[in-house]
């Protein structure tokens, strides 16, 4: 057992200041690579508490024994009084376990391929360097292949993924090949002319969609390649807008409601909890109770369910006990105040928290917004990928504003919004939201919709002003920095157009 509380806990805080991004092995199962803020070590009535999060998950285990080696930290962990153990292995992203073999080989084989391809489209290029690994050091990914060559007078940049990384991964190339672009231009003598970025065949189409919002800021050509693995291929992909949402097929924004129809169980419910807030995203029928953004139930036609999570159970109108009980759990824990803030209740799902007080007041975030309306999660469907805008509000003077938030750091935050706001825009220039009873008493003005990117001030990812700085001067983009402690109420700390 622990003897020293502050002496390991800073050893271990020691350790985890090496890194941004960490791998866990949880009993010999690697987990989802975690960055350095969704990690930490409290500690808490007499107890050393180590916890680790994600947007869906949250645990929180006692530390029972711990070993600090160069390369990893060892934990011993237990919670229940004892009734549950676990290992839980802590290494820093470049250093983790090696890849998978089958992962390793697929990308070489990538590589290869993507070298195959500039040799047949540039015959006379002379290669400079090729690279797959990952470069902790410069915030380059190992998943995506980056080459240097000349053509004649002109420096070339490229940057590809292969076709068995996910649709995210596909689509963050762009952010990638930005950063990428930004590293492999630090050479004075010389910088480069072209940014190529290969992607694969019939996976293109949101990066296309992107590009028409894209300014590198200087004379710098991009260009768009869809990459066919099997015959060694690359066509060219011309940027073109495709913007839509929910229905793809014909356009269509999904009808708001007028009204919430009464439901006495749920009316009930709400009386009893004031802080209760009911969700209903425009063109969906079913219904979610959330307490601080943390939903606690769901009323979908005749079912109603509760508890946290996937394994929820059904309930009964005349039965409301055992989840008046859950709400009075979840409130004890999930409050500004409370002293358990490494609670797994406390953790889960802060950005959803962050909405919901954003959707009590918007004008904490402009005093301008109209706090009338504020359309939480409206759904935006892009092939067969599906997201959520997370908060559609408008001006007093009418003019559209896409909120984007982010309580963790993520480097995909800037074309995430950028998403959005092309869908958004895509809609309002054809009167879409007047049409499907958006804003209604409310003229929408023919302006470019604001675009707010929200994130505590110190919670920005390191390449975000790299990144954000690439969106096209016409798409008003705001960095919107709030303070860190947020559930105790928002405060804008910055607030700075992107192009100034």
């Amino acid at each position: 057992m622990l003897t020293d509380l502050w002496r390991a806990k800073y050893e271990i805080e020691q350790f985890m200041c090496q890194a941004q991004q960490w791998r866990c092995v949880r009993d010999g199962v690697a987990l989802s690579p975690l960055s350095r803020g969704n990690l930490s070590v409290t500690l808490e009535f007499g107890k050393l508490i180590f916890s680790f999060w994600g947007d869906e998950f949250a645990e929180s285990w006692r530390i029972d024994e711990y070993e600090v080696r160069p390369d990893r930290l060892q934990l011993e962990l237990s919670r229940h009084m004892g009734r549950q153990r676990i290992h839980l292995e802590v290494r820093p992203q470049n250093d983790a376990e090696p890849l998978p073999t089958d992962i390793r080989q697929r990308r070489q084989r990538f590589q290869e391929v993507v070298c195959q391809i500039v040799a047949q489209t540039f015959p006379d290029a002379v290669l400079e360097r090729v690279a797959t690994q990952r470069d902790e050091a410069r915030q380059l990914s190992g998943i995506y292949t980056r080459l240097i060559f000349s053509q004649g007078r002109e420096r070339v940049i490229a940057i590809g993924v292969n076709s068995q990384e996910s649709q995210s991964d596909i689509d963050g190339l762009l952010t990638a090949a930005i950063t990428w672009f930004d590293r492999a231009s630090a050479r004075r003598d010389r910088k480069p002319d072209r940014l190529l970025l290969l992607a694969p065949v019939g996976r293109a189409t949101n990066l296309a969609r992107r590009l028409t919002a894209i300014s590198p800021g200087r004379d710098v050509k991009i260009e768009l390649y869809e990459v066919d693995q099997k015959t060694v291929e690359a066509s060219f992909v011309q940027p073109c807008d495709q913007g839509s949402l929910v229905d793809p097929s014909r356009h269509r924004l999904p009808r708001t409601r007028d009204h919430v129809p009464p439901n006495p169980m749920r009316d009930r419910l709400v009386k009893l909890h004031p802080d209760l807030m009911v969700y209903q995203r425009p063109g969906s029928s079913v219904e979610s109770l959330r307490l601080r953004g943390l939903e606690v139930a769901r009323i979908s036609g005749g079912k109603r369910r509760f508890g946290i999570g996937a394994k929820k159970q059904l309930f009964k109108e005349d039965d409301l006990i055992p989840l008046t009980e859950l709400i009075g759990e979840i409130a004890q824990v999930r409050c500004a105040d409370s002293e358990q803030k490494w609670h797994p209740l406390y953790r889960q799902q802060a950005e959803r928290w962050l909405e919901e007080m954003i959707r009590q007041d918007v004008r904490a975030l402009d005093v301008s917004l109209d706090r009338r309306y504020v359309y939480p999660q409206i759904p935006a469907h892009r092939d067969d990928e599906y997201g959520l805008v997370d908060l559609l509000a408008i001006t007093e003077r009418g003019r559209l504003v896409i909120i984007e938030l982010k309580v963790a750091a993520d480097p995909e935050l800037p074309m995430q919004g950028l998403d959005y706001w092309l869908k958004v825009e895509w809609h309002r220039q054809r009167g879409d939201f007047q049409r499907r009873g958006y804003f209604p008493e409310v003229d929408i003005m023919d302006e470019p919709a604001l675009l707010f990117l929200v994130s505590p001030l110190l919670r920005f990812h390191r390449t975000f002003d790299l990144v954000a700085s690439w969106i096209a001067p016409r798409v008003p983009a705001y960095k919107v920095g709030i303070n860190d402690n947020w559930r105790q109420g928002i405060k804008v700390l910055l607030k700075e157009r992107i192009h100034r």
